[in-house]
């Protein structure tokens, strides 16, 4: 479903944009691999087998002004760890523990068709059921920003850091999710703790280095997180590389 973003997250530059496009490694349009879903007592760990989501939105720009391009697909769920002090589950029955991996499958098979009309109540209903779970969560913040109720998915993956601190995907999601309203330092600051907890979290360097880059306009920490994106990648993304020659250029032209 295409839909159009608010001008108001449009980032107007002072330098000549370079036209360049970046693309995001979620928006694969066919998945190979199945999810494998796990919700036994204790740490209840979601595994799902797709590629990053946490990477940022297509994103082009050109002449003057960048144009967001539309969220693909969803496919933006990760490894998702949904501990509690205290698990909830452990008071249930065999069959209500059944029941919840039923409706946590059913949900994230839906987002992986990019069903969100049926992901999101069986979500909703996990979040109330469970709401010591950090996974149902993470996915319906997932689900949120993608049908645009960004506050709600702001909210969504609170309650998902509040359920365990140590998501570090939540705090990625939340930079992106705060680039997408406009608010360029509070994405700066979760990218920042997400590196805090994790240095060497790959996604949360290449995220940095888009906001320095297209929004804060800082070549040169924009050069230093794709810089070390591309260590902890293996320094196989050519586009990235790309990117840091034509700052570079930039840079050596404005001495």
């Amino acid at each position: 479903m295409r839909r159009s973003w608010s001008s108001t997250i449009f980032c107007w530059r002072s330098r000549r944009f370079r036209s360049r496009r970046r693309r995001w490694s979620s928006t694969a349009a066919t998945v190979s691999e199945s999810p494998r879903v796990s919700m036994t007592s204790g740490s209840r760990r979601v595994w799902i087998a797709w590629r990053r989501y946490s990477l940022p939105v297509i994103h082009a720009r050109r002449n003057t002004m960048p144009m967001w391009k539309r969220w693909n697909r969803v496919l933006l769920c990760a490894l998702l760890a949904g501990c509690a002090t205290q698990p909830p589950s452990d008071r249930s029955s065999p069959e209500e523990r059944g029941d919840l991996e039923v409706k946590y499958h059913y949900a994230l098979e839906a987002m992986r068709q990019g069903d969100l009309a049926g992901a999101e109540p069986q979500l909703q209903a996990l979040t109330r059921e469970q709401p010591r779970l950090a996974g149902p969560w993470l996915n319906l913040c997932i689900v949120y920003s993608e049908t645009g109720r960004l506050e709600k998915a702001l909210e969504a993956c609170r309650q998902a850091l509040r359920q365990n601190g140590a998501m570090n995907q939540a705090r990625n999601l939340m930079g992106i999710l705060y680039r997408r309203m406009g608010r360029f330092q509070e994405a700066r600051e979760s990218y920042r703790m997400a590196l805090q907890q994790d240095p060497e979290y790959a996604d949360a360097h290449y995220n940095l280095g888009i906001l320095f880059d297209l929004y804060l306009q800082d070549n040169r920490l924009a050069i230093q997180h794709y810089e070390r994106y591309l260590e902890l990648t293996g320094n196989s993304d050519k586009r990235v590389k790309r990117w840091i020659s034509q700052l570079n250029k930039e840079l050596n032209k404005s001495r």
